[in-house]
This record gives C-alpha cells, structure tokens and sequence, in this order.
C-alpha cells in the first residue's frame, strides 16, 4: 500500500487542499466578511503551509527507499500523509467555509443584536 506512486499522490493531494485553502481565504479576505483567525494564518502564511507536504513526502520516500526499514513502519508513515491531509482538509474547510456561515446567536431568545 505504502508505494513510491500513492506517496506522492497523497502529497499532491496535500498541496492541493492547501492550495484551495489559500485560494478560498483570499476570496474571504477580498469580499471583506469577519474571518476567524485560521482564515488569517492561511491568507497570509499559506505559502509556508506548502513545507508540510514536502516535509512528509521527502521523509515517506527516503523511509520507502531504505531496505531495513520494516513494512509496518513505512505503512504507518503512510497513514501519518493520510491522517495530514484530513487534518489540512478539515482545517481549509473550516477556515474558508466559517466565515460565509457566521450566524450570531444570543442566549436570550431575540434577534436584536446588542
């Protein structure tokens, strides 16, 4: 499971998610809605973001490319690149998607706002 070809699939899919991301809080960032603080980090440190799927793919294929390296433990390096991109895909989905679905709710039952 854990070949040369699903590892750079995977951080293809990486880059892509983060590239999306950065592309969707700068169109947040340009129609002037209330954006959390994940929408800011991406806006504006978005393209350091990319060091993450490098990082992992160069220490996946190094791990990959070693004989004395047991199989379990180049597939679980393998998953670590899947469980990152669920994790840069729930955080780009939060930061772009939040900021078009801020609803103010208050605890006294009215709409009036404050």
């Amino acid at each position: 499971m854990a070949s040369i070809k699903n590892i750079v699939i995977v951080a293809i899919s990486q880059v892509g998610v983060i590239v999306f991301g950065v592309l969707g809080a700068g169109i947040c960032r340009k129609y002037g809605v209330l954006v959390p603080l994940p929408t800011v980090i991406l806006y504006n440190c978005g393209v350091m973001g990319l060091s993450i799927p490098l990082t992992w793919s160069i220490g996946a294929v190094a791990l990959q490319l070693r004989e004395n390296v047991s199989d379990d433990i180049k597939t679980l390096m393998f998953g670590l690149g899947v469980l990152v991109l669920v994790a840069l895909a729930i955080f780009c989905l939060y930061a772009d998607i939040s900021p078009w679905l801020n609803i103010m709710w208050n605890l006294n039952g009215d709409d009036a706002g404050p």
